[in-house]
């Protein structure tokens, strides 16, 4: 079972294996090249640490082949001068065993300096890429999260960036190191026997061809078990933000089989992927060892004739050995590296996603907005839902300072009208403009940092009040934060707890009652002093005492500011300088309240179909 939006987890045939998918590392390149240096440097340890492997299965077959023949020189001349290196005799078990053992503390060093080396390079390039795709998703335009749900965005870039760690960390220096060896290791033993080296190298096409197949499958089911994770961490995180539904419906029983069913199906894939490596490893069993049984049978056969010294038929099957863990090796890399480049390709693609602002830089423009605001023709649509316009052709004028009250059913456009004046969306056509200029020649951030808005949903950080308050201006003392708590007649209840303004709100502001959270998120908009209000449905929350009490701080507060205020309740309206009645798209009636009243038209018939108290 599969929860609601999943995506297909059928894989398009661009993520399906080639050779030019490699080319994907490619994209790695802006976050490896200030450590180009560092990589080539642990390039290095892993040569020099690939070929001291080597060296030690030399060692190995020539203390072997010292051991059968008790120190005498075979018939057969060593490919060390007089059978000395260095200074060392290797016709003696002493020395060979000494040299062995020096060249591996030498080898354990340089594999730990490796290891620490590729560690500390990846993971300060993870702490630029973790930067780069958290800033590139709050940078993203509101589109974006009308298409996705954000417990995949949050899941997918947690799996995509530990993936491409340890592709960095470890899967990319041993497939560096697994090369060599195996490069090194077919040179060596053409070396000791051509014959032997070609019968071995038969087996090689056979390999990589099942290692192509196999690595088309595993990354195939490797990536639709991601994309299931990634649904199942959805459901976890929709049921935990919607756990009071989940407990007042009493739908446990329905959310505990939604999560079952989606982690069975993560476990479907899983084994299906499980299956696909357990028959490449037996093939690997299978085929290359059976290899190396025939190899062994036919260097047995050359040493019984004399044409094969005994430490050469050691050092040969030892490496054989050294070369086939390799060829397995780098099989069972070769699938880890699939599931990396599919990281790589999905964040990448994250990345280059169009963004609404380019740099986070601490700097803003600077911008004085109290001036008249135009809605001239504008025209609105979802992307999602083209079919249906949300405004029609919409003019509307907010002079400066002027209190506006946007009125209408549900659905008419009134919360897109104050989406479209944050700039969270663009119109399809038409323009809006703040004396004259069209808003979208202004820097957006420096835009927005000149408005503040109340939206009627209310959701706080899981911080302390403080910080809640403090969040419309971030470099705020104290006294302004105290002050503004004081304006919103928030203070009273904030004194009340035990730890004042450092009480914690919980996730979410849970903890908080909505009235709470909505004089909270007031205050925050009274510290941040905007040019421009804009209230949708900001006193929906509270109660007609405290109603009284923020009517009169948000009076205040919008004395002298462009104010859009978006309100079904005749208190937070009737005192606006103009209404507008916005229907399906449309300004239908445009006054004061007394005026409108008086004619008896939609929004006499509105506020009748409301109950509000018309005194």
């Amino acid at each position: 079972m599969k929860s609601e939006n999943t995506k297909e987890t059928e894989v398009p045939k661009k993520n399906r294996f080639r050779i030019a998918d490699l080319r994907g590392f490619k994209q790695m390149w802006p976050y490896l090249r200030p450590h180009k240096f560092g990589f080539a440097f642990g390039i290095i340890l892993i040569s020099i640490s690939s070929i001291l492997t080597l060296f030690v299965t030399r060692l190995w077959g020539q203390l072997g082949g010292v051991g059968i023949m008790g120190g005498a020189k075979s018939n057969i001349e060593t490919e060390f001068e007089g059978g000395v290196l260095g200074g060392l005799d290797l016709h003696n078990l002493e020395s060979i065993g000494w040299t062995i053992a020096i060249v591996l503390v030498i080898q354990a060093s340089l594999s730990f300096l490796r290891v620490y080396h590729f560690a500390n390079m990846t993971e300060k390039m993870m702490l630029t890429m973790r930067r780069d795709t958290f800033e590139a998703v709050i940078s993203m335009p509101m589109d974006f999260y009308h298409d996705r749900r954000v417990g995949d965005i949050n899941s997918r870039i947690s799996a995509d960036i530990t993936s491409i760690q340890d592709t960095f960390t470890i899967t990319l220096a041993e497939l560096i190191r697994q090369t060599i060896i195996l490069l090194g290791g077919v040179a060596a033993l053409s070396y000791f026997s051509v014959d032997l080296t070609l019968m071995m190298l038969g087996t090689l096409p056979v390999v990589i061809l099942v290692a192509i197949v196999f690595g088309k499958f595993i990354k195939r089911r490797s990536k639709e078990t991601q994309d299931e994770i990634a649904s199942s961490n959805v459901i976890v995180q929709e049921v935990l933000t919607g756990i009071v539904n989940v407990k007042a419906f009493a739908n446990e029983w329905y959310e505990r089989n939604r999560y079952t069913g989606s982690i069975k199906t993560v476990r479907q894939l899983a084994m299906k992927g499980a299956m696909g490596r357990g028959a490449f490893a037996s093939f690997i069993i299978l085929f290359i060892f059976g290899a190396i049984t025939l190899v062994i049978f036919k260097g047995a056969a050359l040493m019984q004739s004399g044409d094969l010294a005994s430490e050469h038929f050691f050092t040969f099957l030892l490496m054989t050995g050294l070369v086939a863990g390799s060829v397995g090796g780098l099989a069972s890399l070769f699938g880890v590296v699939q599931k990396g480049l599919g990281a790589i390709d999905s964040l990448m693609e994250l990345l280059k996603e169009k963004r609404e602002l380019e740099g986070l830089e601490e700097e803003v423009s600077k911008y004085d907005l109290r001036k008249s605001i135009k809605f001239e023709k504008v025209k609105f649509f979802y992307n999602s839902r083209k079919d249906l316009t949300i405004l029609h052709d919409l003019s509307l004028e907010i002079k400066a300072g002027e209190q506006v009250a946007l009125v209408g059913p549900s659905g008419a456009g009134k919360s897109t009208v104050a989406s479209l004046m944050l700039r969270f969306e663009q119109p399809v056509s038409g323009r809006i403009t703040i004396d004259g200029e069209d808003v979208k020649s202004m820097e957006l951030r420096g835009f927005r940092k000149r408005i503040a808005y109340v939206p009627q949903e209310v959701i706080l950080f899981g911080d302390d009040i403080r910080g809640n308050i403090a969040y419309g201006k971030l470099d705020a003392t104290d006294e302004e934060i105290k002050e503004a708590a004081k304006r919103a007649h928030a203070l009273e209840f904030i004194d009340s707890f035990p730890e004042g303004f450092q009480t914690l709100v919980g996730e979410r502001g849970i903890q908080l009652s909505g009235g709470q959270r909505q004089r909270i998120a007031i205050a925050r908009a009274i510290l941040r002093d905007p040019d421009i209000l804009i209230l949708d449905e900001a006193t929906s929350a509270l109660d007609s005492v405290s109603e009284k009490e923020v009517q009169a701080a948000l009076e205040e507060l919008m004395k002298d500011r462009s104010t859009l205020v978006i309100a079904h309740r005749l208190s937070t309206i009737k005192n606006a300088d103009r209404i507008l009645v916005l229907i399906d798209g449309e300004i239908v009636e445009n006054g004061t309240h007394v005026a409108l009243m008086k004619t008896e038209g939609a929004y006499f018939r509105h506020v009748k179909s409301q109950d509000f108290d018309l005194q």
